[in-house]
């Protein structure tokens, strides 16, 4: 055990066997689940099947100049497209302060750097009250909690801010476990707001990445694999292969509710606050 820490928001645990080094959070069951991973002896690699699924946004935008990661954990994904795109420039927020700290101590987040910024915040405000001006190439949603999002973080009306904060070309692209019994929502949800949308089943196969832009045009599978050859020498695993397990079928029941705000647009900051807290001690959702 490296650090043993509960946080306002979170029961976070640091450990390290052998060359893997993990961040758990815990949950009131005392159940580990896994936040992000690293093996020390491949410091520059994906640990994690899910976050290399979560690569198949570049098969899209191959080139994105900013980036906004929605959920640090232990810096995982962030540090690994930090490191491979050296003209990108990173936005990191996650509304624990340890969070943060703990990904700079243990896993490499650098603390001060130009292009890599990390953020205390709420992802939902930090996306709706950025400079108007402000658009990103490529918004990544991964604000988990255990086996939890806060609801507000799921809404018609927050994915409608992400994508009104889409420069051209730009996707959004969220984790998704799709054997939850919120996962017809989420997906009736998404379907919803973003005009066009991909699916794509992660290693294990229990988790799905969800790519979708504002594109009038959809692209094919033969695109994919043009943008998987282009972005090829940037990436350390197979993203012929990622660009292989894209799926088209509909692996939902479509008759699920889309999901709303039950608050108004003023009421913003007061209700995260509200579903932060309720996603930990009292979630209006169950998996």
């Amino acid at each position: 055990m490296l650090e043993d820490v509960r946080s306002t928001y979170n029961h976070i645990r640091v450990t390290e066997f052998g060359t893997t080094r993990t961040m758990y959070f815990v949950g009131d069951n005392g159940v580990q689940y896994i936040e992000s991973r690293i093996d020390r002896s491949h410091p520059t690699s994906l640990d994690l099947d899910y976050t290399r699924t979560m690569m198949a946004g570049f098969l899209f935008n191959p080139r994105p100049k900013r980036l906004l990661m929605l959920g640090v954990g232990g810096g995982q994904m962030s540090n690994y497209l930090h490191a491979r795109f050296p003209e990108l420039e990173i936005d990191a927020v996650d509304i624990d302060p340890e969070v943060i700290r703990l990904a700079i101590k243990y896993f490499g987040v650098p603390a001060d750097d130009p292009r890599y910024r990390t953020h205390v915040a709420d992802a939902r405000v930090f996306v709706e009250r950025a400079e108007p001006e402000v658009r990103w190439d490529m918004i990544m949603l991964d604000a988990f909690r255990g086996v939890f999002v806060p609801y507000h973080l799921k809404t018609a009306e927050f994915y409608q801010a992400c994508l009104n904060r889409l420069a051209p070309g730009g996707v959004v692209v969220a984790n998704l476990h799709n054997i939850t019994r919120m996962y017809p929502h989420d997906r009736q949800t998404l379907a919803a707001v973003f005009p066009q949308r991909y699916s794509f089943v992660s290693e294990g196969g229990n988790q799905t990445t969800f790519v979708a832009s504002a594109a009038q045009a959809r692209v094919g599978p033969y695109a994919l694999r043009r943008g998987a050859r282009e972005v090829q020498p940037r990436f350390d695993m197979d993203m012929s292969g990622l660009a292989a397990r894209y799926y088209y079928r509909t692996d939902w029941e479509t008759d699920y509710e889309v999901l709303h705000d039950d608050f108004k647009p003023e009421e913003l900051e007061r209700a995260a606050s509200r579903h932060n807290e309720t996603c930990i001690r009292n979630c209006r959702y169950k998996p």
